[in-house]
Parts: C-alpha cells; structure tokens; sequence
C-alpha cells in the first residue's frame, strides 16, 4: 500500500524539506520540473502549452518549459505574474531564455500537450473567471492533459496528475476522481521513507497486491472447512439473493438464506446451491443483514442476538443497507462490536451513512462530528471529514470496520483509513452492493479479519467491474457474479 499524507500543498512540503533535511526550495522546485519534463517527454510532442499560475506551481510550470526548450515547440501562458520566490526566478530565467510567454487568454494556441500548472493543492476558494475562461479553452481542446500536483481548483480536466512528492489525501474526494485522470506519485529528492518519518499518514492507498483471495490451497477440505454463510431475506427478496450468490461464487462453503413471511421470496427462482431455513443454521460463521431490508423483524433481532450471545467462538457479521435506517440497531451493533474477537463490517453508501450517522448522533451526542460534516456533499467531497468520521465511528465500534460506499471508496478500521480507488462507474447499477456484502460476508465467513475482509472484496468488486470496461453501461448483477 502507499501513504497518503495530510500533508496538503507544496509550501508545506518545501517548509518540511528545508527545516529537517536542509534541501532548498528551489531544488526542490528544479527535481519536480526535472519528472515532469521527463515524463512528458515519454509522449514525444510536437508542442505543449504551459498554463502558470502566481505562486510555486506556477514556478514548476516555468522549470518545465525551460527544460523542454529545444525539445518541442513550447508556448507559455502567464495567468498573473509571479508572486513567490521561486516562480519569479523560474519567470525570469524563461524570459531571458526568450521563451514564449503570453499573457492573453484570447491568443491561446492549439497544441499536443497542455500543461496545467495555474494553481496546487494549496488553493481555495472559487475560481476568478479568467482562470476558468483559460480552463475551459484547455478542456475544450483534444491535446492530451497533465495537471501538476493537482488539477487547478478541480476544474481541469486531466488525463494525468502528477503529484509533488506524495499523494495528498485532497486528491481522493468524489470530485477529484473526476478530473485527475490516472495519478503518478513524482519524487522530489527526498525520499519516501523519510517524508513517512516527517509527515503525518491520513490514509493508505489500497492496490491489486494488497488482495487475499480465498484460494483453496488445503487438498483435504469439505465444504464445513470454508464457513457458512447466512443471509437475512429483507422486504425485497432479489437483494437478499444476489448477496447470498455472491457469498457462494467468492468461497461459502455453505450458504442459507434465512426467509420469513413477508420476504417476498418466492417470487424468485433460488439456485439449488442456495439453502432456505427460517432458523439460523447452528454452525453459521457469518451473518449478513441488510440488503433489501425495508421494515424491521423481530425475529431477526432474536436470531441475531441468539448468534452472538452463543458461547465464547468468534462471531462475524456485515451489516448492510436497510440497517442503517433503522435506529433500533445502532446499540445491538454498538454491543457486538466491543468484543474484541468479533469481526463487524458495516457498509453503508453515502445516503445510508448520513442517516447511520445522525441516528448515532441521537444516541452518543458526545460525538465530534457537526451536521454539516454530514451532509452528502461534505461526505462525498472532503477526505479529511471522512477520515474523521470514520475515527469517530471506530472508537465507538472498535471491532467493526467501517466501508464508505462512493466513486472512491474509504475503510476505516481501528483508527486507520484505506482508499479503494479503482472502482468504476459501471457499478452504479442496482445489486452491486449486495453482490459487495455477500463477498464481504463469505471471507468473513472462512475466516478473515474485517480489515482483510473489507479490502480483498472491495478491491476485487472493483477490479472484476473494471476489467468489463469502465464506461460500460451493460454490467448487470449476473455478470459480475460470474466473474467473482
């Protein structure tokens, strides 16, 4: 996994490299442009266009113009004049280099590249419309599109962005999964073991090679080796089934679907790998509540309460969807959840967060989160509150792990945060989260810890969209499910 840092702009980057490591500003700036230059030599252009700001992002534009001089045809825009240091150093050379500066956004030229170095991560605020006129030509154009650091006020449209030294958590909201492209972490001299040892870690950065498939290497097995999976049928019976198939297709030994009046179940036809029971099997090692779950039953609560109440074995359960509707759950949950050696995932999007969230407000005001911290749009577009909230709910339940549904996806686990990122828009499709928690549960069920359950499903329900193409709009529950 790679570190995300709190670290949020370049000022503070520069301010940490001079005060531990003695590296001056302007090096730093110098390594920067010096990977950046490199890396878009890679493409081989005819032409780029540098969009500078005023401060040091700007500066990094003007490096790389200078050390792209000879190489391809290079025209530069200057938005405002250079304001720090460093980018007055870098202008000047440029200038004296008789590099091409324009100042007029109506002038811009066509070209292969563009270059978006106006503004970093240290920017706030609104945008002035001359930065957007300039932005909007830029998106407007069929150039390939590289942003620095990151794109300018996530407005620009890249096609990559290359980030200064670290990744910086401002880069994993929803909002920024729009514009940023594929992002490439650039060194700046400083290594990345010390920048670990001088920085503070928001999150970690989940990858391919972090999963843990449930591969059966063990020759003697019988399916009582892999767990059993039981799935609670809510109001909507297809969700309940989708979950219980993808808890069979990622590994169950045994799946039941635990039906009561009401489910509407037997509208459906069930695989006959699928069981069907009104009681909970004795030998369940999993339970999975939620999916398709509209009006609470009490006779879930019993089987659920019997579950964890019986003997001191290690009990495991994902609680999904419907749940978090519900008040009624939030102390069960809470009690499960402070036996150290259960293992609890709860998976809510962010509609279904926000309502877990303010019914725990209800019963713990103590919390530290404010109702505008949970508001969708603040759940969807600050990292940093999600990182918070996610805390807060782990010091609360400290046994459960916490999966924050969205375009990126965070897990909060004993005070740590992962950051799925390669989820795909093809996922937003009715039963790919009930296909999640019957992953979710089927690992829990063979053995996983939450952690490990919640990051080996997340990224390979992501992984398995993805490989069917991004942008495909034909990706149904079935289909996901045969590749799981």
């Amino acid at each position: 996994m790679q570190k995300i840092f709190t670290c949020e702009n370049a000022a503070s980057l520069e301010k940490l490299a001079k005060a531990s490591f003695a590296i001056p500003p302007f090096l730093m700036m110098e390594n920067a442009a010096r990977s950046l230059a490199d890396f878009i030599l890679d493409f081989q252009p005819e032409s780029i266009l540098i969009l500078c700001g005023k401060g040091n992002n700007g500066g990094d534009g003007y490096a790389v113009a200078r050390l792209l001089q000879g190489k391809c045809r290079i025209s530069i825009f200057s938005l405002e004049e250079p304001a720090a240091e460093e980018a007055k150093t870098q202008y000047e050379m440029c200038c004296k280099l008789n590099l091409e500066i324009l100042t007029e956004a109506d002038k811009l030229p066509q070209a292969d590249i563009i270059l978006d170095c106006i503004y970093g991560s240290g920017f706030h605020g609104e945008l002035s419309q001359a930065a957007k006129k300039v932005l909007d030509f830029a998106n407007s154009q069929e150039a390939l599109r590289i942003a620095c650091d990151v794109p300018s006020g996530l407005y620009f449209c890249a096609d990559y962005t290359i980030t200064m030294g670290c990744h910086k958590l401002t880069l994993y909201s929803d909002k920024a999964k729009e514009v940023c492209g594929k992002i490439i972490k650039s060194e700046i001299g400083i290594s990345s073991n010390k920048l670990e040892a001088d920085n503070t870690v928001a999150a970690e950065l989940v990858e391919a090679t972090d999963i843990k498939l449930p591969v059966r290497k063990k020759r003697s097995a019988h399916k009582g080796s892999y767990g059993h999976t039981a799935v609670f049928s809510g109001d909507k019976g297809g969700a309940c089934i989708l979950a219980a198939t993808a808890a069979m297709n990622f590994g169950s030994g045994l799946t039941t679907i635990i039906n009561h009046t009401g489910s509407g179940l037997s509208q459906f036809k069930i695989s006959p790998s699928l069981m069907v029971s009104d009681k909970l099997p004795k030998k369940t090692s999993c339970i999975l509540l939620g999916p398709g779950l509209v009006h609470h039953n009490l006779s879930d609560d019993q089987m659920i309460g019997d579950y964890f109440r019986n003997g001191d074995k290690r009990h495991a359960a994902v609680f999904d969807a419907g749940v978090f509707d519900m008040k009624g759950y939030i102390e069960e949950i809470k009690t499960y959840s402070q036996e150290a050696s259960n293992q609890i995932v709860l998976t809510p999007h962010l509609s279904e967060l926000q309502r877990f969230l303010k019914h725990v407000r209800e019963f713990y005001p103590e919390v530290s989160y404010t109702e505008e911290e949970i508001s969708i749009e603040s759940l969807a577009n600050s990292p940093e509150t999600k990182v918070k909230i996610g805390r807060e709910i782990n010091r609360l339940f400290p046994s459960a792990a916490l999966i924050m549904k969205s375009a990126n996806t965070f897990i909060a686990y004993q005070g740590k945060t992962y950051i799925i990122t390669d989820g795909s828009q093809n996922l937003a499709k009715g039963g790919s989260g009930d296909i999640l928690a019957g992953m979710i549960a089927a690992l829990l069920a063979q053995g996983y810890t939450a952690l490990d359950a919640a990051i080996t499903a997340c990224e390979h329900h992501a992984l398995t969209a993805r490989s069917l193409g991004a942008e495909s709009y034909n990706l149904t529950p079935e289909k996901l499910i045969s590749l799981l």
